[in-house]
């Protein structure tokens, strides 16, 4: 396998590098807005794991809103699609944020954080406005409209995370 000199930022640089950079993106990502709806959650009155269980009201739309404390069932299949659907959006964003880089060495923060917003704001007008309700995440079942908001400022936040900290250069990991 030859090696790519070619900016991981740049659109040209392949489906490969955008793929194994939407991994990464789209597992800091989910995992910061799934424990910001956790602790939302609990501090609004319901329990961390119940947004997470919201989730799977896909799989079992009878009990998963109910579902308020850690259940391997609905927890971690909560989780898995969660993560799955955060990964599936950081191909956006990582596509997006590749594009506004055109070719550039090191990301620029401002780009970096344009794509992560227009990402996140796509992410919630298709999961609250344009997919089925049985499709929805669920996490307002057990958020404010306010808390819901930062699920996706979160979800932001772990895309910007994401690739500013693999933009830097191997010897500033510190």
């Amino acid at each position: 396998m030859a090696f790519n000199r070619r900016s991981r930022y740049s659109p040209k640089a392949g489906n490969e590098t955008v793929s194994r950079s939407a991994l990464q993106s789209g597992i800091a990502a989910g995992t910061l807005a799934a424990g910001f709806a956790g602790l939302r959650a609990a501090y609004e009155g319901s329990t961390m794991f119940a947004p997470i269980n919201a989730v799977t009201h896909c799989i079992w739309p009878r009990r998963a809103f109910s579902e308020r404390g850690f259940s391997p069932r609905f927890t971690l299949s909560g989780f898995a699609i969660h993560q799955a659907s955060a990964v599936f959006w950081a191909m956006l964003f990582e596509a997006v944020n590749a594009r506004l880089a055109r070719g550039a060495r090191r990301i620029a923060p401002v780009a970096t954080a344009t794509a992560a917003t227009a990402t996140a704001a796509t992410a919630y007008i298709v999961d609250y406005h344009v997919v089925p309700e049985r499709l929805r995440p669920g996490f307002e079942e057990h958020l404010s409209s306010r808390s819901l908001a930062g699920v996706y400022v979160a979800l932001a936040a772990g895309f910007v995370a994401a690739a500013l900290l693999r933009s830097r250069p191997q010897g500033d990991r510190s």
